[in-house]
């Protein structure tokens, strides 16, 4: 029972306990929590402080509401600070889980206007496309797709599967990024990314076009990433200079 006699509200200690029963372990990732109504005769409590409670750990981001089969506990977010330079295989090994990697299209095609501005090179000219599909823990996560200029045109031999590109740059060329530049939008699921990214068609997902360049300043490479955001978020810091 919660305790009427302290200044805490009840929702909030209601809230407090749930949040500790998923942390511990009681309720897994995927788990259904009780009901609204369970909940309200558990804890002697109306079920106007159990939905408080219940909205506040939705907030949070600890649990989902599935329209008619009830409420359950989401499964933790992976995080990459935009901030730092860290490639997605640094991200993961930070945060204690295997990443991993699955190469789709390893090309060369005809860069549009877009994609040789940001290379600094010419529209028409030839580059190296690649695409893979990243995983965290076996999860498929994000969708990468990455040009080069002709410079890297050794990359076209190689196989980027559960390697890292970023490294196999830097042992073939002696290049590393040393700042990138990113804008980051809203996208929906086509139809082949909603498949690869176990999400349905027309969900919204994170769109980053992105641009790296070397310790001269030059660009390095060119890059889309697509990511499921409701399994990933990304931390950005700002401040006012002083």
């Amino acid at each position: 029972m919660l305790n009427q006699d302290v200044m805490t509200p009840l929702y909030v200690q209601l809230m407090d306990i749930i949040e500790k029963d998923i942390k511990n372990g009681k309720y897994k990732p995927g788990d259904k929590i009780m009901t609204e109504a369970e909940m309200a005769k558990a804890y002697g409590v109306s079920l106007i402080t159990v939905r408080k409670a219940v909205g506040s750990l939705m907030e949070k981001g600890l649990v989902v509401r599935k329209q008619g089969k009830g409420t359950f506990v989401t499964k933790p977010k992976f995080s990459r600070n935009m901030k730092k330079l860290q490639s997605f295989s640094e991200m993961c090994e930070q945060m204690g889980v295997v990443p991993g990697a699955k190469m789709l299209e390893n090309r060369l095609e005809t860069a549009d206007e877009k994609v040789a501005q940001r290379l600094g090179i010419e529209p028409g000219s030839n580059v190296v496309y690649i695409s893979r599909l990243r995983y965290a823990d076996r999860e498929p996560v994000q969708l990468e797709r990455s040009y080069f200029s002709l410079k890297y045109a050794f990359l076209v031999d190689a196989k980027f599967d559960d390697n890292s590109l970023l490294d196999y740059l830097h042992e073939k060329a002696g290049v590393r990024v040393a700042s990138s530049e990113k804008v980051i939008e809203l996208c929906r699921a086509t139809a082949g990314e909603a498949e690869l990214l176990g999400v349905k068609k027309g969900d919204y997902l994170l769109f980053v076009r992105s641009t790296a360049y070397d310790d001269n300043g030059d660009p390095l490479y060119a890059g889309i990433q697509i990511i499921n955001g409701d399994r990933f978020s990304l931390y950005v810091y700002e401040s006012n200079g002083e």
